[in-house]
């Protein structure tokens, strides 16, 4: 199991806990605090710092599937479970509704981040 050591709070208060790769969604730059990166969870929202671009690098160096989808935030390829082409959208629950957490993807990136899904996962969801 690998796992990401992770902060509950911003500032580091929260201790550190460690995640499960395949746990994260996405990771998203943080806009309130310069340096950090949140960690999208089902559960939760965690805490790392760094610049996005290494984590991506790093994670995908240890065989996971993160992909840049716009300029701050980067998804999970293996946890995306439907695309949509209309709104340029990765989701990662199967139906839209209160609880639904989405991903916009920078329309330049979209036919890119189509492509890295469908040959990791041909039998997605694309509407």
């Amino acid at each position: 199991m690998n796992c990401l050591s992770v902060t509950e709070a911003p500032d580091g208060s929260g201790g550190i806990i460690s995640v499960d790769f395949q746990h994260i969604l996405f990771l998203k730059c943080n806009t309130s605090e310069s340096q950090s990166i949140l960690v999208q969870t089902r559960e939760s929202v965690y805490y790392i710092m760094g610049p996005l671009r290494y984590w991506v690098s790093a994670l995908n160096s240890t065989g996971c599937h993160f992909s840049i989808v716009n300029r701050g935030t980067a998804v999970n390829i293996d946890n995306v479970s439907r695309l949509d082409r209309a709104f340029k959208a990765a989701y990662f629950n199967l139906r839209n509704g209160p609880n639904s957490l989405t991903c916009t993807i920078a329309y330049h990136r979209y036919r890119f981040v189509e492509k890295e899904l469908i040959t990791i996962n041909p039998n997605i969801i694309m509407c």
